[in-house]
């Protein structure tokens, strides 16, 4: 591809190509349907050339991260959302209304729909009958063979039907494509597909669907099979060359040709009829070669009348329905715009969802991809980097004044307008933190939209752009201004929901507090009167009694539990308090207290083997213990009819090339179901039943990463559970 090619394909309008208003009447139609299924959208949707490419295009941005492989295309639409689908049915009708293309006789929108859903059709069977695993992908890649000519022709209308009127074959349009716009549309078509990053080779299939045989013989099933459905399709060659490639590319015999081409003719018939298309398919016969000359003659007959439907052109004629359809779609665009324009999203979001959600319609809309976001904060004056999935960290980082003349961002906020990286270099005005984001966009230059309004001053998004896409932006500002209004507005109202929710949140723990006060005052008093006892009990005993280890102990546990109460009435969690700690030492001492009152009662059989080269831990020792407590409990629990308890301490282990000391707590208890197991440290994950509140081990888990350690688990029905926490050594 030479430079001219390039620089054309930069400037080609992709986002806004054309549908058939049937189409869209019909997807509009199931969005505001409450039982709508993705098959249901799905099946619509593939019907047309325009929606599916913007499907795919969305589905595979910047956001989602890494591509997918087209299994079923229904998959697409899930991971974009119904909001996202509604949106993109959305624009498109109203694209469609206020589009200035006008439909001639060279490009009729009803022919091109239905060779393209004809040849989409034929490649699906084809798929299935040479068993390729991805039929859907051979489908789409038969809808999007001709995408390329959609494109030109909404680019260049006038000059590009004069084309379509020129040539009587593919190879002397081909050579009519490159002459007056340096690019085919097969290579247009195929640019498209891979700038969507489809795991797939839909972009090669496209490339390559006009090559001759012995050029495609050895390559991929896909590229082969979309060959074949654009033969069968086209018109421009014979039965016997038909047939011939058939057999000769992928094995396929005569008889079943003739049935796919009948198969074809039929379903693409019943999806007109169910979408109001009027498409006359009766033509007249015309004699045939003889591309047969071992079949019957009933099969013969047969193809010659498959052969006669399918390759003809239909009989497109501009109809009433159509008329109808167009109007249809007009006033459904105007009641569209009087509801939104009269509504508020009132929906519960997020600043995240929100901006993903904005990120996405800058793409459905004007075909602006991975949008970079830029907030102000009003408390600093500020405006500040926000990353977005599969962007650079280093947006993060990036800070800079509010003021007038220091950035192209500020001059974009403040001046409310658009703005350029291109007008700014042109005039020697751009600045150092300006060509940051240039680079950081990875783009020629950059086009900053700021989203503000009356009253609010959002951010700004940034989008890497070249500077041939420039003059379609500018012809687009004011479309684009409205719609930043409207996600400054949305931006607005999280930020008003997230200040109303923290103020809620602030009231219910300041009335919490003041409960907790009461309830830590009324439970000092019995742990006072226990210590006392202890206390007395200690006098009492003789001081070289091993009873007064225990009590020991015990004092210790009350000082811990009464520290915990009080914690409630704290408006933060307590500080670590850091002291040199014997692991082992703590892991015994819990072994002997637990003995009588836990493990005995519950016929639980305790294993330590402890390894004496454990160095002493900086560490929480309340915090620490309250781990092992929990983690030992809920071991004994799990065993409901007796079992073994297994702890082992080990030191020098090395993860990801750092050093930790091990503990390891293991029982052969039942196990933790899956579906436990996938959220364990979720509050309410518990199979304890009745009189457990399940938040032992999301309490365990916010202490241990407090204490910068780690925790994990695994578990099954044979060998029970085991709970490894390693403790850095520093």
């Amino acid at each position: 591809m030479n430079q001219n090619s390039a620089l054309l394909l930069e400037r080609l309008e992709v986002t806004n190509l054309p549908s058939l208003p049937h189409v869209l009447l019909k997807l509009l139609e199931a969005c505001n349907r409450d039982n709508s299924s993705f098959r249901t959208l799905a099946e619509i949707i593939n019907k047309d050339t325009a929606l599916s490419s913007k499907v795919l295009g969305a589905a595979n941005s910047a956001y989602y991260l890494r591509p997918h492989k087209i299994t079923v295309f229904e998959q697409k639409l899930i991971l974009l959302g119904l909001d996202a689908i509604k949106s993109i049915a959305i624009s498109s009708s109203v694209l469609q209304v206020f589009s200035n293309i006008t439909f001639s006789s060279e490009f009729a929108l009803k022919r091109f729909w239905y060779n393209s859903l004809t040849s989409a059709t034929l490649a699906k069977l084809i798929a299935h009958k040479v068993n390729f695993p991805y039929p859907d992908e051979a489908y789409l890649s038969g809808l999007l063979l001709d995408i390329g000519q959609l494109v030109l022709w909404s680019n260049f209308p006038k000059q590009y039907a004069s084309l379509l009127g020129s040539s009587e074959n593919e190879t002397e349009f081909s050579l009519l494509e490159t002459k007056q716009l340096g690019i085919t549309h097969y290579e247009v078509g195929s640019w498209l597909i891979n700038s969507w990053n489809l795991s797939s080779f839909m972009s090669d299939a496209v490339l390559y669907h006009h090559e001759p045989q012995e050029r495609i013989q050895d390559a991929h099933p896909l590229i082969k099979i979309t060959r074949l459905a654009h033969v069968l399709t086209s018109d421009e060659f014979d039965q016997e060359y038909r047939v011939s490639l058939a057999e000769s590319l992928l094995g396929i015999d005569a008889k079943d040709v003739v049935s796919m081409l009948q198969t074809a003719t039929e379903q693409v018939a019943i999806i007109a009829q169910s979408l109001d298309i009027d498409i006359n398919t009766n033509t007249e016969e015309e004699p045939l070669q003889e591309a047969l000359p071992a079949a019957e003659a009933s099969e013969r007959r047969k193809f010659r009348a498959a052969a006669v439907t399918t390759s003809k052109e239909p009989k497109i004629t501009k109809s009433e329905v159509d008329n109808q359809k167009r109007l249809q779609l007009a006033r459904e665009v105007r009641d569209i715009s009087l509801i939104e324009g009269t509504s508020l999203n009132c929906g519960i979001a997020t600043q995240e969802s929100t901006l993903v959600s904005i990120q996405r319609s800058f793409y459905i809309l004007f075909g602006l991809q991975n949008a970079m976001f830029f907030l102000y904060d009003q408390e600093y004056d500020i405006i500040y980097g926000n990353n977005m999935g599969g962007q650079s960290e280093l947006i993060n980082e990036l800070v800079m004044p509010l003021e007038k003349g220091k950035n192209m961002l500020a001059d974009a906020l403040l001046s409310k307008s658009p703005q350029n990286s291109f007008s700014y270099q042109d005039e020697g005005n751009l600045s150092l933190i300006d060509e940051q984001i240039v680079r950081l966009s990875g783009a020629e230059g950059i086009f900053c939209i700021p989203m503000t309004s009356r009253q609010t001053q959002a951010g700004v998004a940034i989008f890497g752009i070249h500077k041939s896409q420039l003059p379609r932006l500018e012809k687009q500002t004011k479309l684009l201004t409205a719609f930043a209004q409207q996600a400054t507005h949305s931006l607005a109202a999280c930020h008003a929901r997230d200040e109303q929710t923290k103020l809620i949140e602030l009231e219910t723990l300041t009335a919490t507090r003041a409960k907790a006060r009461q309830i830590v005052h009324e439970a000092n008093n019995p742990l006072s009167i226990m210590k006392n006892y202890i206390k007395a009990l200690g006098v009492k005993l003789d001081k070289a009694d091993p009873a007064q280890e225990d009590l020991l102990i015990l004092n210790e546990e009350i000082d811990r539990v009464a520290k915990i109460i009080r914690q409630l009435t704290e408006s933060t969690d307590a500080a670590i308090n850091l002291t040199e700690l014997n692991i082992n030492g703590i892991i015994l001492d819990l072994i002997r207290i637990m003995q009588e009152s836990l493990f005995e009662p519950n016929q639980v059989k305790v294993e330590s083997n402890l390894d004496s080269s454990l160095p002493h831990i900086m560490t929480d020792k309340n915090k620490f213990k309250q781990v092992l407590i929990n983690l030992i409990k809920n071991a004994v629990e799990a065993m409901s009819r007796g079992g073994q308890l297994f702890i082992s301490s080990r030191n020098n282990v090395v993860k990801n090339k750092f050093n930790y000391c091990e503990i390891i707590i293991k029982d052969n208890g039942p196990g933790i179901p899956q579906e436990i197991l996938d959220h364990l440290f979720e509050p309410v994950s518990t199979t304890k039943g009745k009189g457990h509140a399940g938040l032992g081990l999301t309490i365990t888990k916010s202490i241990i990463d407090e204490l910068d350690c780690k925790i994990s688990c695994k578990s099954d029905i044979k060998s029970g559970t085991t709970f490894t926490i390693l403790i850095p050594i520093n």
